[in-house]
């Protein structure tokens, strides 16, 4: 009997061991097939079957540490960045050095808005390895989108230094240099880029910007047309810089062809309209510079109001339309108080009106202000205040 029972045991737990080895073979089985799934969905960049096959293997080995890092892609490919980030924060709870999930919680973080956050993850990377150019220029770049240029300056001068190839960083620092004025910098350093890549579009842009700076308008426009010739497409911006460069070699009329496809595009830039105006002025098209010159005035902003009033006023001048005129001028006077407005108002007043004696005011008021800066109109004020003084006087002494 005792015999019996012994064999009952022995039989009973072969059994349920046999039945235990089967569900965790099953179990490696099936965490294999998941992870092998997953693994093609993520190579086929099918990242929504990806994240749940891979997620049902990373549920039944949560060591899986390479199994998690792919998770955290396929959600920051899906655009769930609440999920990534908490991925790479999880995985950085296993291993608090690793590399990829420091970097992409810096590239989230950017994404976010969280610049500075993103900036320290950086920080930490370069702790673990300053010799990595890419690092730098990634603080670079956040400090550019923050608009603070001296940061993004002393980032990517130490990126370039680190690796002076990096088309990318060239482009970015010859950039800042231009926006800061320094323009023998960022020519030195643009030609080093258009010798690396002569065909790279953001380094030919990044060129013809700082070639508007340094009054180049030749270079502008043959930079900007080996542009169209590797892209075939006419950006906002290469409209516009065409027509300006155009218009500042006197080309008028293919300043007025680009200038004119960039406001057909919706694009309402007051200086725009401005360049239009004085381009169609320059052909002797008075109707359409008058048209222009309302519209940049229209549109405006204060600062430059007081120009396009005066532009428009000159316009109705040269046009003898000095009711117009007048009236320009006392709005571009009114918003600038410039004082040689006063003279030019002296002027259009005495061809306008027989009456002298509005024009003599303005001519007094003219020389109260004292121009310094120039001397012929002063003069030519005196001597225009004397006559009309001499013209008023006459015609009183006439009336007696």
């Amino acid at each position: 009997m005792k015999h019996k029972i012994l064999i009952s045991i022995y039989f009973f737990t072969v059994v349920f061991l046999n039945q235990g080895y089967s569900q965790t073979d099953s179990i490696n089985i099936d965490t294999l097939d998941f992870c092998k799934e997953g693994n093609d969905y993520y190579n086929s960049y099918q990242f929504d079957k990806a994240l749940n096959s891979l997620s049902l293997c990373y549920k039944n080995d949560v060591k899986n540490i390479d199994c998690l890092k792919k998770i955290a892609q396929c959600n920051y490919k899906l655009g769930r960045l609440k999920e990534s980030k908490n991925n790479y924060l999880k995985i950085l709870g296993y291993d608090s050095v690793n590399i990829l999930a420091k970097n992409q919680l810096g590239v989230i973080y950017a994404n976010e808005s969280k610049y500075n956050k993103s900036i320290k993850q950086y920080e930490k990377l370069i702790v673990l390895d300053s010799t990595n150019s890419f690092y730098y220029k990634r603080i670079g770049q956040i400090f550019l989108m923050l608009e603070n240029i001296d940061m993004s300056i002393k980032y990517l001068e130490k990126a370039h230094s680190i690796n002076p190839k990096d088309i990318s960083v060239i482009a970015d620092l010859s950039n800042n240099y231009q926006k800061v004025n320094l323009l023998t910098e960022a020519e030195s350093l643009i030609r080093k880029g258009i010798n690396l890549d002569s065909s790279n579009v953001k380094v030919l842009i990044t060129h013809s910007k700082i070639a508007y700076k340094q009054t180049n308008y030749d270079i502008v426009i043959n930079t900007i047309n080996q542009v169209l010739k590797i892209q075939k497409d006419t950006s906002l911006y290469m409209m516009k810089f065409l027509g300006i460069s155009h218009f500042l070699l006197k080309d008028y009329q293919k300043s007025i062809f680009f200038m004119e496809m960039f406001t057909e595009q919706n694009q309402d830039l007051d200086y725009v309209y401005y360049y239009l105006g004085l381009a169609h002025r320059a052909i002797g098209d008075f109707e359409n510079s008058v048209f222009y010159f309302e519209k940049a005035i229209e549109v405006g902003i204060s600062n430059n109001i007081s120009i396009y009033y005066t532009s428009l006023a000159i316009t109705y001048e040269e046009n003898e339309n000095y009711k117009e005129s007048i009236q320009a001028y006392q709005e571009a006077y009114r918003s600038s108080k410039n004082k040689i407005l006063l003279y030019h108002l002296a002027r259009n007043y005495e061809a306008y009106y027989s009456d002298k004696a509005t024009a003599l005011l303005y001519y007094e008021k003219y020389l109260a202000m004292n121009d310094s800066n120039n001397i012929e109109f002063k003069e030519y004020s005196k001597y225009k205040i004397s006559e009309l003084k001499e013209t008023i006087h006459f015609k009183l002494d006439t009336l007696e």
